[in-house]
């Protein structure tokens, strides 16, 4: 039986990297062929900087878990802070500079394999530290790792609501009111090259989800707010606030939300989210109780790819 761990508290990071301006936890390295889920923490101190550049593949999606960001993206800038987050696609520039001391960014990153690469920079530190001030072999080691490192702007200063890229705290591109479930749709797919879907759920106690499907994807969830009772493989668990929940493939689980407003983050989303609420809001027409409703939309879960098999009150 292959080693994995599903309940993921802040403390249970895998491996740790100190740089000259921050530190880095990681938490889940990339999973599959499509280097999906990679996820850590990065406590950056104050002014640490990440020059301008941009990435020829992968997604990456941060959360800004305390502290406040200078983000420069496609020459505009705008300040993000506690509770939002940022999604950048290939061939988007952007740049960061961390405001406070203690900044907590939390990211996770698709088709790219972001700490090996930072890993492997420290192996080139260790054996041959020369080799960092040497333009030619860091072009070449960017090259490797897809990523290609441009001049500063000279940025236009925008509010983070005129940056697209920014998705403010409670905010979303599409956004649906069910009774005791507010689903926010985060990043779409067609910002992750069709792979996958990340929503925000807000939910009411006593609000209970059940996963009993096959299914072949690791599901991620991080809880923002809130606390969420958890049944897997036979144990029960309860998850915090900035807590990881990482399910392996074909592994049947449930949800029980233990406060009122809890919101949690799905991070690997596979249905077709935004196709299957929209067919859901249009056949309640009004009716917006999932709960008592749930036979009347059970199918069009199913159609559209969800492994989601119950959704009640308890």
């Amino acid at each position: 039986m292959f080693d994995y761990k599903i309940y993921i508290t802040p403390d249970d990071y895998i491996h740790e990297l100190e740089e000259k301006d921050c530190k880095d936890y990681l938490f889940i390295a990339p999973v599959g062929e499509t280097l999906n889920n990679e996820m850590s923490d990065v406590y950056y101190q104050e002014n640490a900087f990440v020059p301008y550049h941009e990435h020829k593949k992968g997604y990456e999606t941060f959360a800004i878990d305390r502290g406040s960001v200078e983000v420069t993206i496609n020459g505009k800038r705008a300040i993000a802070e506690t509770g939002d987050m940022i999604h950048i696609e290939p061939y988007m520039s952007h740049g960061f500079r961390f405001l406070e001391e203690g900044t907590i960014w939390r990211e996770l990153f698709s088709g790219m394999n972001m700490y090996g690469g930072i890993l492997e920079k420290q192996l080139i530190d260790r054996s041959y530290p020369e080799k960092l001030q040497d333009d030619a072999f860091m072009a070449e080691y960017r090259l490797k790792h897809h990523t290609m490192r441009l001049g500063e702007p000279e940025p236009e200063v925008v509010p983070k609501e005129q940056l697209a890229q920014i998705r403010p705290k409670g905010g979303s591109i599409a956004r649906f009111v069910f009774d005791g479930i507010v689903c926010n749709q985060k990043v779409g797919r067609h910002e992750t090259g069709g792979e996958k879907e990340v929503w925000e759920f807000v939910m009411e106690k006593g609000i209970c989800v059940e996963w009993d499907s096959p299914h072949p994807d690791w599901d991620l969830y991080v809880v923002k707010e809130g606390r969420v009772e958890v049944t897997v493989l036979g144990g029960t668990f309860v998850a915090n606030a900035r807590d990881i929940l990482h399910f392996p493939p074909y592994t049947n689980y449930s949800m029980k939300i233990l406060d009122h407003g809890t919101v949690v983050h799905a991070y690997n989303v596979k249905a077709l989210g935004l196709r299957l609420a929209e067919i859901v809001e249009k056949k309640l027409e009004g009716r917006q109780d999932l709960v008592n409703n749930w036979e009347d939309v059970r199918e069009i879960f199913r159609q559209n790819n969800s492994c989601i098999t119950k959704i009640s009150r308890v």
